[in-house]
């Protein structure tokens, strides 16, 4: 998983804006990577909780959203049916980068997943400085 946590950094470091793969991240990382997880439904999605980088201007997107929310934000997976991004914090919330908006998603692991799973998604300006 190393090697996904340096890529995602080299990406978005290229891109212009740097991220650091923090102790949160890495924990997540070390304890659910590469676990794909099925969300039941129409169309049928998954999300795939592997470090990796979505889009060009990935970088930018994700460090607008950490300097709202005034923490370190670091991409831990992502949806496989529309590409949105799952990102993590320093404190070890949970964010989607989805097209139609950054999205809340839960203060630990287990309350993302259930989000994830059951809904409903909080708008992440909620949680703006």
């Amino acid at each position: 998983m190393a090697e996904l946590l340096d890529f995602v950094m080299e990406r978005l470091a290229a891109e212009g804006h740097p991220v650091e793969a923090f102790q949160a991240a890495q924990d997540f990382v070390r304890e659910f990577g590469a676990l794909r997880l099925v969300i039941p439904g129409t169309p049928p999605d998954a999300v795939g909780f592997t470090p990796h980088w979505i889009y060009e201007e990935s970088g930018e997107d994700v460090a607008e959203l950490a300097g709202n929310l005034g923490n370190k934000l670091f991409p831990v997976g992502y949806e496989t049916f529309d590409g949105a991004m799952l990102l993590i914090d320093e404190t070890g919330r949970f964010f989607l980068m989805h097209h139609t908006g950054p999205y809340f998603l839960g203060a630990n692991t287990h309350e993302a997943i259930s989000c994830l799973l059951h809904g409903p998604q909080q708008e992440a300006r909620d949680c703006f400085v």
